[in-house]
């Protein structure tokens, strides 16, 4: 009775609207959801069962073809959505879920033909009629047919957003679009919008992850985890959190993620080319590879995203004449398909091909004007077309035309002392020359190193035998010693070719970072005051079996400046304890396929022992740097940093406190009591004699023996500090400046030296080395220096042109007579100057 009434009120409250469609649309959206989170077999059977049961809405059978999509089932959905597009003639959703079901199925045929329908029927349903899910299938149609994205996404996708702003996929549309175009921060504003109008969603936060990808690595895995929250069977998220765990070289728990895949889609061609890289990376199991590749062209045998995603993912471990081929490949079965003709040009690029790579640019710029990697690698074209490009039978080195006569004959010699010691320290011949190119711009490094914008705080990539490298006259100048890292690069050269890239990143730059110290102990990485604290307070340590993951989970500028750190201590430990030519034998494995930890246990000890041994070694080095300090930080209820008294009682129960030491130096600093101050720095310095950084007892002592001018004892301090660090540009200056006042030319000349190491564009320093040079009788380098003076101060030097000419006057009178007239051109009255042409006179 009680229903009856129930149902007799409803119908009143209804008065004669469609129960069964209120029906239909109560119970679409909680199946909307369950299909969000993953339950596709529920979906599928339960669309099924409505289709059957004579439900009208065509919403039942875009659930059910979408369900079995999603689990793989294409040639189910083929037939569903066949039966679909008859009995709903003209619905657009369904139309574009036939086009994409044939694309995926290889039939170009069929997708044709759906396009041209939903042409027609969208000519039969007035603009005022269509839906936000018409907007977006006619977007999506109008993509398909080459429209311009731009415009695309303003007269559909926008519009779709207008009209219904909670409908998701009009938001996933214009995101994944974005991707498509490599615009990611585009891509990261639409998935964030979509997400703020309509709540999260797996899809919405996979997508926001792929546009972080390559800025925001922690904010791509926060959504990733998120997007897996909201739908543990989600493909994108599976396969992209899959690639990045490849990529720190986790294999097995990559095939793990991969095989939820194929458990829900077991033809997924994705998720069967990951394995197929993985089966070329971990092990090259040539049997293994093959057949996963082969399950991946199981759906369609041409299907051109197999090829290029295992292209991708090797050129991603720095295979790229490996992935090159693959892209070739993928372009072989498909001649237009975009993403395997982006991939291939930045694998030209890298592997120094460069003038195919531009050509192959300017065709994709050609068929897509939206490509924002293409249009980025059209610029840098543009860009180099202006630089100095020197060639020789061994390097062939490109670079600003400012750059080469400042620094472009010494980076050449550097590298040809490079080449010569490395390749004979780990017996490898070079065939071909090295490509080397500078840029002036931080954004074109990033553009030809990583095809985007990004990798601020990157000096130099190499990628085999192509290197390019930030200028020492970019916005990083003055700051890091170029040099070393062109000895750096170099080095990875050389262990990159041995190997035939078949190394893992740690290892790769934990011999670079090694052997720059080889070179010159201040270039590589001591220990020090962070690195310390990291070891043995934070517990920061990889294990060996895991360090490239150190690399790519860094959490901090600091995580990543220790993973360098901690992979060239284990380089100095393999070394020190087994022997150059047992380390010579972890190389040749790796170049003969074998896997790194299985290469490092067959040519040392077991990987469990050794990370035992080098972990104590490790904590050995750090607790003996400053090993008579008091490293710990008092606790805030023992003393008040605030209070002079409460800092003098601390100290007499902990005499060696650091910390209180710096507390009080600053106190003290700040009341300009120099005296006291330089008795702490002595202090600092008997604590921890190794420290020469900003924050150790030799700059403090140095800045208090400074204020005090006590001129000659301040040098001892500068000399010390000058001797251990390699970026101290301002201790390089002030040098220059007190031995200068001295005359002491060759303190002058090593330390303007230093300062041109770190930045050959500063004049200062190129004068000093110029002067000292002359005075010590040295006339090539003086000769060298000059001319490099005159070209970064070409109006203001009257006076570099006649030293010139002074010079020059013994071996080329000529170009000795030409910087004389110079010299009197900009300075008519100079008397030196005419006496000289006096004398040159008839």
């Amino acid at each position: 009775m009680r229903r009856a009434l129930l149902l007799l009120a409803l119908c009143s409250a209804l008065h004669g609207q469609d129960l069964e469609r209120i029906y239909e649309e109560d119970n679409l959206e909680p199946m909307r959801r369950i299909l969000a989170a993953g339950r596709y077999e529920d979906v599928a059977l339960v669309g099924e069962r409505a289709i059957k049961a004579g439900m009208k809405s065509a919403d039942w059978r875009v659930l059910r073809v979408k369900a079995l999509m999603a689990l793989g089932r294409e040639t189910e959905a083929r037939d569903e959505v066949q039966l679909a597009v008859k009995t709903f003639p003209g619905h657009l959703e369904m139309l574009m879920l036939q086009h994409e079901n044939a694309l995926r199925l290889g039939r170009k045929d069929i997708a044709s033909e759906a396009l041209k329908a939903v042409n027609e029927a969208a000519k039969t349903k007035a603009v005022k009629d269509r839906t936000a899910a018409d907007y977006v299938a006619l977007g999506k149609a109008a993509i398909a047919l080459g429209a311009d994205a731009k415009k695309v996404i303003q007269q559909y996708f926008q519009v779709a957003q207008k009209k219904d702003a909670k409908f998701e996929p009009a938001y996933l549309a214009e995101g994944q679009l974005a991707l498509d175009k490599d615009d990611s921060a585009r891509a990261a504003d639409v998935f964030r919008a979509g997400i703020k109008a309509c709540g999260e969603s797996a899809d919405l936060r996979s997508g926001l992850a792929l546009a972080y990808a390559n800025g925001d690595r922690e904010k791509s895995i926060e959504s990733l985890k998120r997007a897996l929250e909201l739908n543990p069977h989600h493909t994108g998220a599976l396969l992209n959190q899959a690639e990045g765990l490849i990529g720190a070289e986790k294999f097995l728990d990559a095939a793990g993620l991969l095989q939820k895949v194929l458990d829900v889609q077991d033809n997924s061609p994705e998720a069967w080319a990951l394995l197929a890289a993985i089966a070329n990376l971990s092990a090259s199991d040539v049997k293994k590879y093959e057949s996963t590749r082969a399950n991946g062209l199981k759906r369609w045998d041409k299907n051109p995203a197999v090829d290029h995603t295992i292209g991708r993912v090797l050129s991603r471990a720095y295979r790229f004449a490996e992935g090159s081929k693959h892209e070739r490949r993928a372009l072989e079965l498909d001649p237009e398909y975009l993403p395997a003709k982006v991939a291939l040009c930045h694998d030209l690029l890298r592997l120094g091909e460069e003038d195919e790579a531009w050509k192959l640019a300017a065709q994709i710029r050609e068929k897509d004007g939206y490509n924002i990697q293409a249009h980025n690698i059209g610029l840098l074209e543009q860009q180099m077309r202006g630089f100095t490009t020197k060639s020789f039978d061994d390097f062939i080195l490109k670079m600003p035309k400012r750059d080469w006569p400042v620094y472009g004959e010494q980076a050449l010699a550097l590298l040809r002392e490079a080449k010569t010691v490395l390749t004979a320290k780990y017996g490898l011949t070079m065939n071909r020359p090295v490509m080397v190119e500078f840029f002036g711009e931080q954004q074109d490094f990033a553009i030809r190193t990583f095809g985007s914008l990004g990798g601020q705080g990157l000096l130099g990539v190499c990628f085999g035998t192509v290197i390019t490298v930030n200028s020492p006259g970019g916005l990083g100048h003055g700051r890091n010693n170029w040099q070393s890292t062109l000895w750096h690069e170099f080095c990875h050269v050389v262990t990159l070719s041995l190997t035939q890239n078949k190394m893992p990143r740690w290892l790769s730059e934990g011999i670079s970072v090694h052997e720059e110290s080889q070179r010159n102990p201040i270039w590589g990485m001591p220990m020090d005051a962070t690195f310390r604290r990291m070891i043995l307070e934070d517990d920061d340590s990889t294990p060996i079996s895991q360090l490239s993951s150190a690399f790519l989970n860094a959490e901090s500028d600091d995580h990543l400046m220790f993973a360098y750190f901690q992979s060239s201590q284990v380089v100095g430990y393999l070394l020190e304890r087994f022997g150059p030519e047992k380390f010579q034998g972890i190389l040749r494995d790796l170049a003969a396929g074998k896997r790194i930890n299985d290469a490092i246990a067959a040519n040392t000890e077991p990987m469990d022992k050794l990370e035992k041994d080098f972990e104590k070694h490790l904590e050995a080095k750090a607790k003996a740097f400053g090993e008579k300090a008091d490293w710990k930080k008092p606790e805030a209820d023992k003393v008040n940093p605030l209070d002079s008294d409460s800092l003098a009682e601390y100290t007499k129960k902990h005499p060696d406190s650091l910390w209180v030491i710096r507390q009080q130096g600053g106190a003290l600093m700040e009341k300009d009591q120099w005296a006291e101050v330089l008795v702490l720095a002595d202090r600092m310095i008997s604590l921890v004699p190794e420290d020469f950084s900003d924050s150790g007892g030799y700059q403090l002592k140095a800045t208090a023996l400074r204020e005090l001018k006590r001129d000659d004892e301040e040098i001892v301090v500068l000399r010390q500090i000058a001797e251990h660090e390699t970026s101290a540009m301002a201790i390089f200056l002030r040098l220059m400046e007190l031995d200068q006042k001295k005359q002491d030319f060759p303190q002058v000349q090593a330390n303007a030296a230093r300062a041109l190491a770190l930045n050959p564009f500063l004049r200062t320093a190129q004068q000093a080395f110029a002067e000292s040079s002359e005075a010590l009788g040295q006339k090539p380098e003086a000769i060298a220096a000059y001319q490099r003076v005159l070209v970064l101060d070409p109006g203001g030097s009257a006076m570099t042109h006649f030293r010139l000419a002074q010079l020059l006057r013994e071996t080329d009178a000529g170009a000795a007579k030409k910087h004389l007239l110079d010299c009197l051109a900009l300075a008519p009255r100079f008397r030196e100057g005419l006496a000289m042409l006096r004398e040159w006179a008839p």
